[in-house]
C-alpha cells in the first residue's frame, strides 16, 4: 500500500493535486523527514488524542517538535491524553500502525494544527504506510483544513532538553 484508501478517496473527492515521495522504511515522522531529505518543519507528525468523554482530536506539529498535550488541553478547555493502540487501529484501520496521515477530516475527526505548519509553503503527510509521504502545496492543503483549530501546540524541538511540560508526545 502506498496510500491509505480513505486518504486517497478524500484527496480525489477534493480534487487535490499531490505527489508521492518514496523513502526507506521509517518508524517516525522525524526519521521520514531525514530519509526523504526534507525539512522537519514541513513533515507533519499527527497524534491522536482523546478526552474523558471519548471524543477524538488529531493534533499535528512539524516532525522536529514534540507535541505539547498540555497546550492542546489548555486550548480545548478540557484534558486530553494519547489514544491507545486499539483506538488508533480502529480510527485508522487502513493505515499501518503509527503511520497516521495528518488530514483528520478524511477520517471524520476534529483537528488542531500547530500554527507553524500553516506558514509552510508545502507540507508532507504520512500516506498511511512507512515508506511514502504525500507532498501537498499550501494552496491545496489550506482548503482541506476547514474547521481545523490553529494554535501554538508545539513543544520543545526534539533533541532539546525538556523543562516543565511533561505531557509531550
Amino acid at each position: 500500500m502506498a496510500i491509505a484508501m480513505t486518504l486517497e478517496s478524500f484527496l480525489s473527492d477534493n480534487k487535490v493535486e499531490y505527489s508521492l515521495v518514496k523513502h526507506r522504511k521509517t518508524l517516525s515522522s522525524l526519521d521520514s523527514s531525514a530519509s526523504a531529505h526534507l525539512p522537519s518543519s514541513q513533515v507533519v507528525k499527527a497524534v491522536l488524542l482523546v478526552n474523558n468523554d471519548g471524543d477524538y482530536l488529531m493534533a499535528a506539529v512539524g516532525s522536529g517538535r514534540r507535541l505539547s498535550v498540555l497546550k492542546v488541553s489548555e486550548q480545548m478547555g478540557e484534558a486530553y491524553h494519547l489514544a491507545d493502540e486499539t483506538e488508533l487501529s480502529t480510527q485508522f484501520a487502513d493505515c499501518d500502525k503509527g503511520a497516521i496521515p495528518g488530514l483528520a477530516e478524511a477520517y471524520g475527526i476534529k483537528m488542531m494544527l500547530d500554527k507553524r505548519l500553516f506558514d509552510e509553503e508545502k507540507v508532507y503527510l504520512e500516506a498511511g504506510d512507512h515508506r511514502h509521504l504525500i507532498e501537498i502545496n499550501h494552496q491545496q492543503y489550506t482548503p482541506l483544513l476547514s474547521g481545523t483549530l490553529l494554535a501554538d501546540i508545539g513543544g520543545t524541538p526534539i533533541g532539546a532538553p525538556e523543562f516543565g511540560d511533561l505531557e509531550q508526545a
